[in-house]
């Protein structure tokens, strides 16, 4: 095995010929699931991601990673839907608290989809991130459709998460050097 800054580059290399050789090699999804657990709390669990369709990994994070890596912990595109889970979960809480609306359950479900070939730089055309997050919410509430519609409406538009993700956001990196 040949590390480089820690990277097995013999995974790496394979990774890249296979998403060469079949752009469907290249795509992945990622999924997890939000829980709201009362007050402005939530959990967020990590769950199988698929390559090319076919499960690659498991939520137990005990088997090499899917892409060159260890799956010890979440990777950064699976913190980013547990970003935006967290961040939903609780506008929803927080505007169906604002409306006097009782809420017993808030549990969102994230698929994520992104192909490999941009992160590897084997595409210019493609995107190194997320092409497609979708999200399904279940909400165990009294009340009525058009109340908890309300509520999704305001938890969308009040969202900062995907305020950022939805919107172009100036980001500024300084490279500095070590002295």
């Amino acid at each position: 095995m040949t590390l480089k800054n820690g990277i097995d580059m013999e995974k790496f290399e394979q990774l890249t010929a296979a998403a060469e050789d079949d752009p469907e090699n290249a795509a992945f999804r990622f999924f997890a699931e939000t829980e709201w657990t009362g007050d402005t709390t939530c959990e967020t669990t990590v769950s199988e991601i698929e390559k090319g369709g076919t499960l690659v990994d498991s939520p137990e994070f005990t088997m090499e990673g899917a892409l060159f890596g260890h799956r010890d912990a979440p990777n950064a595109l699976e913190q980013l839907l547990s970003s935006l889970g967290t961040c939903l979960t609780i506008t929803y809480a927080a505007h169906g608290a604002k409306r006097d609306l009782e809420i017993s359950e808030i549990r969102l479900e994230f698929e994520g989809r992104a192909d490999m070939r941009g992160l590897l730089g084997l595409a210019d055309d493609v995107r190194p991130g997320f092409d497609h997050i979708e999200c399904t919410a279940h909400i165990e509430s009294p009340a009525s459709t058009a109340e908890l519609e309300a509520v999704q409406e305001a938890a969308h538009a009040s969202s900062p998460i995907l305020d950022n993700l939805e919107n172009e956001v100036t980001v500024d990196i300084h490279h500095a050097t070590a002295e």
